[in-house]
């Protein structure tokens, strides 16, 4: 169905070192999206922090952020945040991060387990990828514990490489009561849970979570939903934002969830 409350909430520009154009040109393509809010949200990898020179682009993000905010103003809500990754690998370094700028929205996102690259970048043949899966639910837990973030990305990450890309068979069953946990933990710290559009756009097929994962959330108590992108190019803001709200629907949410000044924000999904 066609939905008036548009968001997007998950935004790399060429401050991500996985990213290609600009904030302003990422704001014109929401706008042309019919988007109401959009967050942009750049990498800032923890364990890679000085190394890769996240310290400086995550501050450049924020401020070019805020520029563009002020100019956009009368057109859509432009949110400054970014995407924090693999913090508990990277404690100190985390915090510095937190505390460059006045985020309105943090990301909490694992995209490697502690000692491990990327979960693209796994050889899936020498290593196991049940057990890889087994310690990141893990470490989500203990990020979780942690929490100085207001959502948790794409709990599902790895999936869209290990079965998408690998087409490794995994029984995804046995991972049920590790992804309860999480789910439970996301709603005892009062955090939201990212519906991630990705997954459409690539092997994987999904959305991440998909609306099994999503019903179960609601069913434990889940109350705050984001949803975004994960769009590293201005033609992906905004894709999938539809069949996304379609499966938060499904799952019996009426809204969805977006953040100013680290506070959450509900806006009903019509």
């Amino acid at each position: 169905m066609a939905y008036k409350n548009l968001v997007d909430l998950h935004i790399h520009t060429d401050n991500s070192d996985d990213g290609f154009d600009p904030v302003s040109l990422m704001g014109e393509y929401a706008i042309k999206s019919n988007l109401v809010v959009a967050a942009i949200t750049d990498h800032c990898e923890c364990n890679r922090y000085k190394k890769d020179g996240f310290d400086k682009t995550i501050r450049q993000s924020f401020d070019i952020s805020i520029a563009e905010k002020e100019n956009l103003k009368d057109k859509i809500k432009l949110i400054a945040g970014m995407e924090l990754g693999q913090a508990m690998q990277a404690l100190p370094e985390a915090e510095d991060a937190l505390a460059a700028r006045d985020y309105d929205f943090v990301i909490g996102s694992l995209h490697n387990v502690a000692g491990e690259e990327d979960f693209w970048k796994v050889d899936y043949k020498t290593r196991d990828a049940g057990k890889l899966l087994h310690r990141y639910y893990d470490e989500l837990l203990e990020l979780l514990e942690w929490g100085k973030f207001d959502t948790l990305a794409h709990i599902n990450y790895p999936l869209r490489y290990i079965i998408g890309v690998e087409h490794i068979d995994l029984n995804l069953a046995e991972y049920e009561t590790q992804i309860d946990d999480v789910l439970k933990l996301v709603i005892s710290k009062n955090k939201a849970l990212e519906v991630n559009t990705s997954g459409l756009r690539q092997p994987y097929g999904k959305l991440i979570p998909d609306v099994d994962i999503l019903s179960r959330f609601k069913e434990l108590g889940g109350k705050y939903v984001t949803i975004g992108s994960d769009a590293h190019h201005y033609y992906d803001v905004g894709a999938g934002i539809t069949e996304g709200l379609d499966a938060i629907k499904q799952a019996g949410f009426d809204e969805i969830t977006y953040f100013e000044n680290r506070t959450p924000v509900m806006l009903k999904i019509e």
